[in-house]
Protein backbone atom coordinates (compact mmCIF):
# COMPACT_ATOMS: atom_id res chain seq x y z
CA UNK A 1 0.00 0.00 0.00
CA UNK A 2 2.64 2.45 0.58
CA UNK A 3 4.55 1.48 -2.44
CA UNK A 4 1.01 2.28 -4.31
CA UNK A 5 1.34 6.03 -2.71
CA UNK A 6 4.41 6.58 -3.37
CA UNK A 7 3.97 5.72 -6.99
CA UNK A 8 1.27 7.88 -7.55
CA UNK A 9 2.71 10.80 -5.69
CA UNK A 10 5.85 10.55 -8.36
CA UNK A 11 3.17 10.64 -11.23
CA UNK A 12 1.39 13.73 -10.13
CA UNK A 13 4.61 15.63 -9.57
CA UNK A 14 5.75 14.51 -12.92
CA UNK A 15 2.27 15.72 -14.97
CA UNK A 16 2.90 18.78 -12.80
CA UNK A 17 6.18 19.75 -14.20
CA UNK A 18 5.18 18.63 -17.65
CA UNK A 19 1.90 21.19 -17.66
CA UNK A 20 4.35 24.53 -16.00
CA UNK A 21 6.81 23.09 -19.32
CA UNK A 22 3.83 22.82 -21.56
CA UNK A 23 2.45 26.48 -20.41
CA UNK A 24 5.90 28.13 -21.25
CA UNK A 25 6.11 26.38 -24.42
CA UNK A 26 2.40 28.02 -25.48
CA UNK A 27 4.01 31.41 -24.20
CA UNK A 28 6.31 31.19 -26.42
CA UNK A 29 4.57 30.23 -29.57
CA UNK A 30 2.24 33.61 -28.28
CA UNK A 31 4.90 35.72 -28.34
CA UNK A 32 6.05 34.31 -31.78
CA UNK A 33 3.14 34.86 -33.37
CA UNK A 34 2.84 38.19 -32.01
CA UNK A 35 6.48 39.03 -33.57
CA UNK A 36 5.56 37.64 -36.66
CA UNK A 37 2.44 40.05 -36.60
CA UNK A 38 4.36 43.13 -36.09
CA UNK A 39 7.33 41.53 -39.03
CA UNK A 40 3.92 41.69 -41.62
CA UNK A 41 2.92 45.07 -40.46
CA UNK A 42 6.29 46.67 -40.62
CA UNK A 43 6.57 45.13 -44.42
CA UNK A 44 3.37 46.55 -45.63
CA UNK A 45 4.66 49.99 -44.31
CA UNK A 46 5.71 52.68 -47.11
CA UNK A 47 8.73 52.85 -48.26
CA UNK A 48 11.34 55.21 -46.10
CA UNK A 49 11.63 58.73 -48.06
CA UNK A 50 14.74 59.72 -50.18
CA UNK A 51 17.76 61.14 -47.78
CA UNK A 52 15.82 60.51 -44.58
CA UNK A 53 18.21 57.87 -42.94
CA UNK A 54 21.53 60.64 -44.57
CA UNK A 55 19.29 63.13 -42.10
CA UNK A 56 19.27 61.04 -39.08
CA UNK A 57 22.90 60.36 -39.48
CA UNK A 58 23.42 64.02 -39.67
CA UNK A 59 21.47 64.71 -36.95
CA UNK A 60 23.27 62.13 -34.45
CA UNK A 61 26.62 63.34 -35.65
CA UNK A 62 25.21 67.24 -34.87
CA UNK A 63 24.32 65.98 -31.54
CA UNK A 64 27.60 63.90 -30.83
CA UNK A 65 30.07 67.18 -31.63
CA UNK A 66 27.54 70.17 -29.59
CA UNK A 67 29.08 71.02 -25.95
CA UNK A 68 28.19 68.33 -23.17
CA UNK A 69 26.36 71.35 -21.08
CA UNK A 70 22.68 72.76 -22.70
CA UNK A 71 23.51 75.63 -19.81
CA UNK A 72 23.26 78.79 -21.58
CA UNK A 73 25.43 80.81 -19.23
CA UNK A 74 28.06 78.63 -19.56
CA UNK A 75 28.76 81.42 -22.64
CA UNK A 76 29.80 83.50 -19.87
CA UNK A 77 32.05 81.32 -17.86
CA UNK A 78 35.73 80.81 -19.14
CA UNK A 79 38.01 77.89 -17.23
CA UNK A 80 40.99 79.18 -16.14
CA UNK A 81 44.20 76.67 -17.38
CA UNK A 82 47.65 76.58 -17.81
CA UNK A 83 47.31 76.36 -21.35
CA UNK A 84 51.08 77.08 -22.68
CA UNK A 85 52.42 74.25 -19.77
CA UNK A 86 54.32 77.12 -18.18
CA UNK A 87 53.01 76.30 -14.61
CA UNK A 88 51.70 79.78 -14.49
CA UNK A 89 48.52 81.29 -15.74
CA UNK A 90 49.33 84.87 -16.16
CA UNK A 91 49.12 85.02 -19.88
CA UNK A 92 45.75 82.82 -19.08
CA UNK A 93 43.92 85.05 -17.22
CA UNK A 94 44.64 87.70 -19.97
CA UNK A 95 42.94 86.30 -22.12
CA UNK A 96 39.86 85.44 -20.32
CA UNK A 97 39.74 89.11 -19.23
CA UNK A 98 40.14 90.02 -23.37
CA UNK A 99 37.20 87.62 -24.22
CA UNK A 100 35.02 88.37 -21.67
CA UNK A 101 35.33 92.11 -22.22
CA UNK A 102 34.44 91.82 -26.05
CA UNK A 103 31.66 89.96 -25.36
CA UNK A 104 30.70 92.41 -22.42
CA UNK A 105 30.61 95.28 -25.42
CA UNK A 106 28.18 93.58 -27.70
CA UNK A 107 25.86 94.12 -24.70
CA UNK A 108 27.33 97.34 -23.64
CA UNK A 109 26.94 99.41 -26.82
CA UNK A 110 23.58 98.55 -27.25
CA UNK A 111 22.49 98.90 -23.43
CA UNK A 112 23.97 102.28 -23.41
CA UNK A 113 22.50 103.28 -26.21
CA UNK A 114 18.96 102.03 -25.13
CA UNK A 115 19.04 103.26 -21.06
CA UNK A 116 20.26 106.45 -22.27
CA UNK A 117 17.33 106.81 -24.43
CA UNK A 118 14.60 105.86 -21.76
CA UNK A 119 16.06 107.38 -18.59
CA UNK A 120 19.23 109.71 -16.88
CA UNK A 121 22.22 107.87 -15.96
CA UNK A 122 22.71 108.10 -12.25
CA UNK A 123 26.75 109.23 -12.25
CA UNK A 124 27.92 109.90 -15.73
CA UNK A 125 28.40 107.22 -19.16
CA UNK A 126 28.90 103.98 -18.39
CA UNK A 127 26.85 103.42 -15.35
CA UNK A 128 23.59 102.52 -17.84
CA UNK A 129 25.67 99.96 -19.67
CA UNK A 130 27.43 98.43 -17.78
CA UNK A 131 24.54 97.33 -15.30
CA UNK A 132 23.25 95.72 -18.30
CA UNK A 133 26.11 93.48 -19.67
CA UNK A 134 26.51 90.14 -18.16
CA UNK A 135 28.71 89.06 -15.73
CA UNK A 136 31.63 87.08 -16.67
CA UNK A 137 33.04 84.21 -14.27
CA UNK A 138 36.72 83.03 -14.26
CA UNK A 139 35.96 79.32 -13.37
CA UNK A 140 39.15 77.91 -11.66
CA UNK A 141 38.85 73.77 -11.40
CA UNK A 142 42.54 73.49 -10.73
CA UNK A 143 44.06 72.44 -7.49
CA UNK A 144 46.95 75.23 -7.46
CA UNK A 145 47.17 77.96 -10.12
CA UNK A 146 50.37 80.04 -9.54
CA UNK A 147 51.30 84.00 -10.97
CA UNK A 148 54.15 85.80 -11.16
CA UNK A 149 52.38 89.21 -11.77
CA UNK A 150 49.37 90.73 -10.41
CA UNK A 151 46.05 89.55 -11.77
CA UNK A 152 43.19 91.84 -11.93
CA UNK A 153 39.28 91.90 -11.48
CA UNK A 154 37.57 94.24 -13.71
CA UNK A 155 33.84 95.32 -13.39
CA UNK A 156 31.00 92.74 -13.62
CA UNK A 157 33.84 89.76 -13.42
CA UNK A 158 33.74 86.89 -10.72
CA UNK A 159 36.71 84.41 -10.21
CA UNK A 160 35.38 81.22 -8.36
CA UNK A 161 35.66 77.76 -7.57
CA UNK A 162 32.89 75.42 -7.81
CA UNK A 163 33.77 73.77 -4.32
CA UNK A 164 34.89 75.45 -1.21
CA UNK A 165 38.30 76.22 -0.82
CA UNK A 166 38.30 74.03 -3.95
CA UNK A 167 41.70 76.05 -5.62
CA UNK A 168 44.76 77.99 -4.39
CA UNK A 169 45.61 80.87 -5.76
CA UNK A 170 49.38 81.79 -5.48
CA UNK A 171 50.91 85.02 -5.87
CA UNK A 172 54.67 85.30 -6.22
CA UNK A 173 55.19 89.16 -7.27
CA UNK A 174 58.13 88.43 -9.27
CA UNK A 175 56.74 89.29 -12.85
CA UNK A 176 56.69 92.31 -15.30
CA UNK A 177 53.49 92.88 -14.74
CA UNK A 178 52.95 93.82 -10.91
CA UNK A 179 51.65 96.36 -8.94
CA UNK A 180 53.17 97.60 -6.17
CA UNK A 181 51.18 99.28 -2.94
CA UNK A 182 53.42 102.60 -2.93
CA UNK A 183 50.72 104.75 -1.87
CA UNK A 184 50.71 106.48 1.19
CA UNK A 185 46.54 105.90 1.86
CA UNK A 186 46.71 105.54 5.79
CA UNK A 187 50.04 103.43 5.26
CA UNK A 188 51.75 102.55 2.25
CA UNK A 189 52.64 98.54 2.36
CA UNK A 190 54.76 98.34 -0.53
CA UNK A 191 54.09 95.38 -1.20
CA UNK A 192 53.28 93.64 -4.47
CA UNK A 193 49.35 92.84 -5.34
CA UNK A 194 48.14 89.72 -5.75
CA UNK A 195 44.69 90.40 -6.83
CA UNK A 196 43.42 93.94 -7.82
CA UNK A 197 39.78 94.85 -8.25
CA UNK A 198 39.92 97.57 -10.95
CA UNK A 199 38.13 100.80 -10.55
CA UNK A 200 36.41 102.43 -13.43
CA UNK A 201 38.35 102.11 -16.75
CA UNK A 202 38.20 102.91 -19.79
CA UNK A 203 38.48 99.69 -22.40
CA UNK A 204 39.11 100.45 -26.21
CA UNK A 205 37.27 97.58 -28.49
CA UNK A 206 36.51 97.19 -32.04
CA UNK A 207 33.02 99.28 -31.53
CA UNK A 208 34.65 101.84 -29.92
CA UNK A 209 35.67 102.75 -26.16
CA UNK A 210 33.54 101.62 -23.35
CA UNK A 211 33.95 102.59 -19.90
CA UNK A 212 33.35 99.91 -17.24
CA UNK A 213 32.09 100.69 -13.72
CA UNK A 214 33.59 98.47 -10.64
CA UNK A 215 29.94 96.94 -10.46
CA UNK A 216 29.49 93.29 -8.84
CA UNK A 217 33.26 92.39 -8.62
CA UNK A 218 33.55 89.22 -6.83
CA UNK A 219 36.03 86.76 -5.37
CA UNK A 220 34.58 83.20 -4.23
CA UNK A 221 35.45 80.02 -2.50
CA UNK A 222 38.90 80.44 -2.97
CA UNK A 223 42.46 80.01 -0.96
CA UNK A 224 44.74 82.63 -1.63
CA UNK A 225 48.08 82.90 -0.19
CA UNK A 226 50.66 85.57 -0.54
CA UNK A 227 54.23 84.54 -1.15
CA UNK A 228 57.51 86.91 -1.22
CA UNK A 229 55.57 89.63 1.19
CA UNK A 230 52.82 90.34 -1.37
CA UNK A 231 49.44 91.76 -0.90
CA UNK A 232 46.36 88.97 -1.45
CA UNK A 233 43.53 91.47 -2.37
CA UNK A 234 43.89 95.42 -3.13
CA UNK A 235 40.29 97.14 -3.76
CA UNK A 236 41.12 100.48 -6.23
CA UNK A 237 38.44 103.84 -5.40
CA UNK A 238 34.74 102.58 -5.21
CA UNK A 239 33.79 99.41 -5.81
CA UNK A 240 29.65 99.07 -5.58
CA UNK A 241 28.25 96.10 -4.24
CA UNK A 242 31.89 93.96 -4.24
CA UNK A 243 31.51 90.61 -2.75
CA UNK A 244 33.90 88.10 -1.04
CA UNK A 245 33.16 84.96 0.51
CA UNK A 246 34.01 81.55 1.41
CA UNK A 247 37.21 81.89 1.05
CA UNK A 248 40.70 81.27 3.12
CA UNK A 249 43.44 84.26 2.87
CA UNK A 250 47.18 83.56 4.38
CA UNK A 251 48.78 86.55 4.82
CA UNK A 252 51.93 84.36 6.71
CA UNK A 253 54.97 86.28 5.53
CA UNK A 254 53.68 89.72 5.57
CA UNK A 255 56.38 92.12 3.89
CA UNK A 256 59.87 90.68 4.31
CA UNK A 257 61.24 94.47 4.12
CA UNK A 258 58.79 96.00 6.04
CA UNK A 259 56.44 95.40 9.29
CA UNK A 260 53.58 97.00 7.68
CA UNK A 261 51.30 93.94 7.05
CA UNK A 262 47.40 93.58 5.70
CA UNK A 263 45.29 90.91 3.62
CA UNK A 264 42.82 93.24 2.07
CA UNK A 265 43.82 97.13 2.06
CA UNK A 266 41.34 99.65 0.25
CA UNK A 267 42.47 102.71 -1.42
CA UNK A 268 43.25 104.34 -4.36
CA UNK A 269 44.24 103.19 -7.87
CA UNK A 270 47.82 101.95 -8.25
CA UNK A 271 50.09 102.91 -11.48
CA UNK A 272 47.14 105.03 -12.67
CA UNK A 273 49.52 107.05 -15.24
CA UNK A 274 51.52 104.04 -16.61
CA UNK A 275 48.90 100.69 -15.83
CA UNK A 276 50.57 97.77 -17.24
CA UNK A 277 47.37 96.29 -18.72
CA UNK A 278 45.15 96.98 -21.57
CA UNK A 279 42.99 99.60 -19.97
CA UNK A 280 42.67 103.19 -18.54
CA UNK A 281 41.90 103.48 -15.06
CA UNK A 282 39.60 106.45 -13.53
CA UNK A 283 40.47 107.91 -10.72
CA UNK A 284 37.68 110.48 -10.34
CA UNK A 285 34.90 109.59 -7.34
CA UNK A 286 35.61 108.84 -3.60
CA UNK A 287 37.72 106.01 -1.81
CA UNK A 288 34.40 104.38 -0.93
CA UNK A 289 32.84 101.15 -0.84
CA UNK A 290 29.00 100.65 -1.46
CA UNK A 291 27.28 97.73 0.28
CA UNK A 292 30.30 95.15 0.05
CA UNK A 293 30.11 91.64 1.37
CA UNK A 294 32.89 90.16 3.19
CA UNK A 295 31.17 86.67 4.52
CA UNK A 296 32.77 83.29 5.61
CA UNK A 297 35.86 83.76 5.22
CA UNK A 298 38.99 82.48 7.42
CA UNK A 299 42.19 84.77 7.63
CA UNK A 300 45.90 83.16 8.48
CA UNK A 301 47.69 86.24 9.84
CA UNK A 302 51.39 86.63 10.18
CA UNK A 303 51.77 85.29 13.65
CA UNK A 304 53.66 88.81 14.05
CA UNK A 305 53.08 91.45 17.11
CA UNK A 306 54.26 94.48 15.15
CA UNK A 307 51.95 97.06 15.46
CA UNK A 308 51.25 97.92 12.02
CA UNK A 309 49.09 95.30 10.83
CA UNK A 310 45.54 94.88 9.95
CA UNK A 311 43.45 92.23 8.18
CA UNK A 312 41.61 94.89 6.16
CA UNK A 313 41.74 98.82 5.67
CA UNK A 314 38.20 99.93 4.64
CA UNK A 315 36.22 103.04 4.06
CA UNK A 316 32.23 102.64 2.87
CA UNK A 317 29.04 102.12 3.81
CA UNK A 318 26.82 99.40 4.71
CA UNK A 319 29.41 97.09 4.76
CA UNK A 320 29.05 93.54 5.76
CA UNK A 321 31.72 91.62 7.81
CA UNK A 322 30.10 88.42 8.61
CA UNK A 323 31.67 84.66 9.81
CA UNK A 324 35.04 85.46 10.18
CA UNK A 325 37.47 83.18 11.62
CA UNK A 326 40.81 84.86 12.67
CA UNK A 327 44.01 83.27 13.23
CA UNK A 328 47.63 84.77 13.73
CA UNK A 329 46.26 88.44 13.22
CA UNK A 330 46.93 91.11 15.90
CA UNK A 331 44.59 93.43 14.64
CA UNK A 332 41.13 92.63 12.31
CA UNK A 333 39.36 94.92 10.45
CA UNK A 334 40.75 98.94 10.78
CA UNK A 335 37.43 101.33 8.81
CA UNK A 336 38.69 104.54 9.45
CA UNK A 337 35.66 105.81 7.47
CA UNK A 338 32.06 105.50 6.78
CA UNK A 339 28.94 104.09 8.32
CA UNK A 340 25.96 101.40 8.67
CA UNK A 341 28.63 98.94 9.20
CA UNK A 342 27.85 95.49 10.44
CA UNK A 343 30.28 93.22 12.07
CA UNK A 344 28.74 89.79 13.32
CA UNK A 345 29.55 85.95 13.87
CA UNK A 346 33.43 86.39 14.43
CA UNK A 347 36.04 84.47 16.26
CA UNK A 348 39.18 85.40 16.96
CA UNK A 349 42.27 83.21 18.19
CA UNK A 350 44.46 83.57 20.46
CA UNK A 351 46.87 80.43 21.40
CA UNK A 352 50.46 78.81 21.06
CA UNK A 353 51.70 78.30 17.95
CA UNK A 354 53.30 74.91 16.65
CA UNK A 355 56.56 76.08 17.74
CA UNK A 356 54.84 76.86 21.31
CA UNK A 357 54.97 80.82 21.67
CA UNK A 358 52.69 83.54 22.00
CA UNK A 359 52.84 85.82 18.88
CA UNK A 360 51.13 88.42 20.91
CA UNK A 361 50.05 89.45 24.21
CA UNK A 362 46.50 88.83 24.31
CA UNK A 363 45.42 92.73 25.75
CA UNK A 364 46.83 94.36 22.43
CA UNK A 365 44.77 92.11 20.43
CA UNK A 366 41.95 94.12 19.06
CA UNK A 367 39.34 92.90 16.72
CA UNK A 368 38.16 95.74 15.27
CA UNK A 369 38.42 99.94 14.87
CA UNK A 370 35.33 101.53 13.24
CA UNK A 371 35.98 105.09 13.25
CA UNK A 372 32.74 107.54 13.58
CA UNK A 373 31.32 110.92 12.63
CA UNK A 374 28.86 112.89 13.89
CA UNK A 375 24.80 111.98 12.26
CA UNK A 376 26.57 109.18 10.54
CA UNK A 377 24.42 105.97 10.41
CA UNK A 378 25.08 103.85 13.63
CA UNK A 379 27.41 100.98 13.46
CA UNK A 380 26.18 97.03 14.43
CA UNK A 381 28.85 95.27 16.12
CA UNK A 382 29.31 92.61 19.23
CA UNK A 383 30.62 93.94 22.31
CA UNK A 384 33.26 91.13 22.77
CA UNK A 385 34.43 88.73 19.80
CA UNK A 386 36.00 85.68 21.95
CA UNK A 387 36.56 87.78 24.62
CA UNK A 388 38.15 90.83 22.47
CA UNK A 389 36.79 93.95 22.72
CA UNK A 390 36.92 96.63 19.33
CA UNK A 391 37.21 100.18 19.74
CA UNK A 392 33.92 102.80 17.80
CA UNK A 393 35.77 106.10 18.39
CA UNK A 394 35.53 109.33 16.82
CA UNK A 395 38.38 110.12 14.13
CA UNK A 396 41.11 111.28 15.08
CA UNK A 397 40.75 110.46 18.65
CA UNK A 398 44.13 109.63 20.58
CA UNK A 399 44.40 105.59 20.99
CA UNK A 400 43.15 104.78 24.19
CA UNK A 401 45.85 101.84 25.08
CA UNK A 402 48.51 100.49 22.74
CA UNK A 403 46.63 97.85 21.00
CA UNK A 404 46.18 96.44 17.70
CA UNK A 405 47.49 98.96 15.27
CA UNK A 406 48.04 101.54 17.43
CA UNK A 407 50.19 102.89 20.35
CA UNK A 408 48.88 104.83 23.11
CA UNK A 409 47.89 108.49 22.67
CA UNK A 410 48.62 107.66 18.41
CA UNK A 411 45.49 110.03 16.77
CA UNK A 412 43.07 107.45 14.62
CA UNK A 413 42.87 107.95 11.09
Amino acid sequence: MKNLIYILTFILTLASVQASELSSILDELKALVTLSDRVRALEQKPDVPSGFLEGVEARINALENEPKSKDESAKFTFVLMDDDGDDFADDEWEEIIAKGQAIQAEYWFKKEAFWSDQVSSPSGPGWLGTSAMPLIRILCIEPEYFFHNTVRLPGRFEVTCPARWGSILRFYGDGDRVLIDDVAYGVATMAPVGIYVEPTTTVTTSSGDMIVRPFEQSIKNLILVAHNGSLPVYLAQNQDRFWMSACNIQQHQGRLSSYIQMAIKHAPPLRARDYPFSAVQSTDGNVYLADPVFDDIQFEGPHSNALRQALGFFSGNNMRFTNFNIYGWKMGVYCHGGQGRVISGWTMHHGETADGRQFAPKDQMLPFILCTRPGANLDIFPEHVAGFQGWVLPKRTPAPKTAGWHTKGELLF
